[in-house]
């Protein structure tokens, strides 16, 4: 294509040099030439001969440089499309990693070579201001010696900063607009982009043996005092004696949210989709290699689901109750 165009313009620059040679020479030699001839037939076809001539020229010279405008023109609309589509497919990569708050090694090498298509199609400050953006998700990627590695809510407020400024500079880059966005617009989106899907923190306590607990530790702790208890108990009996997965009353909890798993369960699941539901070691713990949260059973171990509601509160405390097992 760029061939293309090149050869077009040149042929359009030597048949407009040819214009102009041939309005030079006939400014020059056309009074003599028909005073040479003088009037007659012989003029006649001179002069009409000249003028085609000049036509021909022109008009080639006109068809060049329409030739010339249409190739500019399905270069410019070929490149807006691949560039939305880079644009578009970088950010949807980068959606995928946050949305589910962390960062795999599989994620991260999703990125380089769409950064490299970035650096063949877009303006150097687009591949700048996206670079950023690699480069946070990198430090945080290489933060933690773990194959899984969360990410923070500074880390994702900065994150999305960072996409606001790219997103910006690719405005720019398409032409969509010139103006930089009102640093009040970014912010605010920022802003609403961090707090969405977040809800108001339930801070309502729970008395166990006269300490105030959360709702999570609460569910834990009554289970975890039972089984020391008890310290004979087996995972066949558990599901009937404390506590069953999926109990009656609380049919949504299912699957990744069941009350308990097995260990062996808990790090499945967090090593597949890197979620950590489950009790399994405290803040600032190695999920994988620390068990300090787990349970043990007689014959097992179990971890707690860590994810309980309001709603689910009264309900679990009526099962406990129900089956003679301590909850205050």
């Amino acid at each position: 294509m760029k061939k293309d165009i090149k050869q077009t313009r040149k042929q359009g620059w030597l048949t407009l040099l040819a214009l102009v040679v041939i309005a030079f020479a006939v400014s020059i030699g056309f009074s003599p030439l028909f005073e040479l001839i003088q009037d007659g037939i012989a003029s006649r076809v001179i002069g009409s001969s000249f003028g085609a001539i000049f036509v021909i020229i022109l008009t080639m010279f006109l068809l060049n440089k329409q030739t010339e405008i249409e190739q500019e023109s399905k270069k410019s609309e070929r490149v807006f499309d691949e560039k939305v589509k880079i644009y578009q497919k970088i950010l949807d990569i980068t959606r995928d990693m946050i949305m589910d708050g962390s960062l795999t090694k599989e994620e991260i090498n999703r990125l380089p070579f769409p950064v490299i298509r970035l650096q063949m199609l877009s303006d150097d400050e687009v591949i700048k201001s996206f670079q950023l953006v690699f480069d946070k998700l990198n430090e945080i990627y290489s933060s933690e010696d773990q194959d899984v590695v969360e990410i923070q809510d500074d880390d994702k407020n900065e994150i999305y900063q960072l996409l606001s400024n790219f997103a910006g500079e690719c405005r720019k880059d398409l032409e969509i607009s010139n103006a930089e966005i009102d640093p009040l617009i970014k912010e605010n989106t920022v802003k609403t982009i961090s707090e969405s899907g977040k809800k108001p923190r339930d801070k309502t306590k729970f008395s166990f043996n006269g300490v105030e607990l959360a709702k999570n530790k609460y569910v834990f702790t009554v289970i975890k005092n039972y089984i020391d208890e008890n310290p004979e108990l087996k995972i066949a009996e558990f599901p009937t004696k404390v506590i069953e997965r999926t109990p009656p009353n609380q049919p949504n909890r299912k699957n990744d949210f069941e009350i308990w798993k097995t260990y062996e369960e808990a790090i499945e699941i967090h090593k597949q989709k890197g979620s950590k539901r489950y009790y399994v070691t405290g803040r600032g713990g190695d999920y994988l290699n620390d068990k300090d949260l787990v349970l043990d059973l007689a014959d097992a171990e179990i971890c707690i689901s860590n994810n309980f509601g309001i709603g689910d509160m009264q309900l679990f405390i009526d099962i406990m109750q129900s089956r003679g097992i301590r909850t205050s």
